[in-house]
């Protein structure tokens, strides 16, 4: 079934095809349109919302806008891209370049200078000083402290930055092979993970040893041979700030490791919600090993409204720990899995 689609300010389309990511900061919509007249009707910048029904799917601006032809036949390709572009190709151009004692909600809100809009699930830790580096954009300067803290940054459908700690919600009726998975296909390898990750940093109070040389090590028991990771800490370092950087790299890296992808018909899960990224889902496809609950990474949606392939959504599929979530407790197959519980070690050298 063709979703209803409307797309403000440009002419009716062909097909479309809309990427998501928990990843990414800008989500991406490819269109072909319909041209007529005389003239090239799209121009770069132009505000742009994309809804599906009443859900809106994509807030922003085209991006590109290639009209072509032949003797016989005319043909109009844009691209258009999030807000929160401007988060990552501007500059933030701020009096003071600096922010105490606020999260990193607060840190980025200050600094979004261009008023593109934060949203974060709270509970993020408070930071003593953030300092601005000349030229960084809005989305580099929040990011680099994200990395130790467990912190995604991507877009949402208004096109606001958002800041997740853990993934958003679980989706209605699953995926399950014989049912409503198309195609499957997935990926397992050691790039990425390593035997053990040692993040080590230096705070700017105390002369002690634990101040001035504190470390601490996770290790992945899915690693079987010597593969180290050595790690500066990005910011003040404390002891539990350091454990939950060694925690959380460990466990992306298994997430990267081991992915899986998905195509279903139609844009929308049992409930009728649009797939999601940073949302559960219970996978069952025993031809891929998956048994389980699975964390949506990426989703892209297409829409071929001449016919042709339809209306399908491919999902680009991992452990929810590899996202922030918790051990899915599923029978999916071992190489899949990301490390169980992980207490980092500290010690002060």
């Amino acid at each position: 079934m063709l979703e209803t689609l409307t797309i403000s300010g440009l002419p009716p389309y062909k097909s479309i095809t809309i990427s998501y990511s928990a990843e990414e900061a800008v989500r991406n919509a490819s269109i072909v349109l319909m041209p007529a007249g005389i003239g090239v009707p799209v121009q770069p910048g132009q505000s742009v919302t994309i809804k599906a029904g009443s859900d809106v799917l994509l807030t922003g601006y085209v991006r590109d806008v290639q009209p072509s032809h032949d003797a016989n036949d005319r043909a109009l390709s844009v691209t258009v891209v999030s807000r929160t572009v401007d988060a990552t190709e501007c500059s933030v151009d701020h009096p003071t370049g600096e922010v105490l004692k606020q999260d990193l909600a607060g840190i980025a809100k200050t600094f979004d200078t261009l008023g593109i809009g934060v949203e974060s699930d709270g509970g993020l830790p408070v930071e003593a000083r953030h300092k601005l580096r000349t030229g960084e954009t809005l989305f580099q300067t929040i990011e680099r402290r994200a990395r130790g803290r467990g912190i995604l940054i991507y877009d949402t459908p208004k096109g606001k930055l958002k800041l997740a700690t853990k993934p958003e919600g679980t989706h209605s009726g699953g995926l399950i092979w014989g049912q409503n998975i198309e195609q499957a296909s997935s990926s397992i390898t050691e790039y990425g993970r390593h035997s053990e990750v040692k993040v080590r940093g230096q705070s700017t109070e105390g002369t002690e040893k634990q101040q001035l040389r504190p470390e601490a090590t996770a290790r992945d028991a899915g690693v079987k041979r010597k593969r180290p990771l050595i790690i500066a800490h990005e910011g003040e370092t404390t002891t539990d700030r350091i454990k939950k950087r060694a925690d959380w790299q460990v466990k992306r890296g298994a997430g990267y490791a081991a992915t899986a992808s998905i195509t279903t018909t139609g844009w929308r899960d049992g409930g009728g919600k649009i797939w999601d990224r940073n949302w559960l889902v219970y996978v069952e496809d025993s031809w891929i090993g998956i048994e389980g609950m699975m964390v949506i990474k990426g989703v892209t949606l297409t829409q071929d409204a001449d016919g042709g392939q339809g209306t399908v959504a491919v999902l680009s599929l991992a452990d929810p720990r590899a996202l922030g979530g918790e051990n899915p407790r599923g029978k999916t197959t071992d190489a899949y899995s990301a490390p169980g519980t992980i207490t980092p070690e500290y010690q002060d050298q």
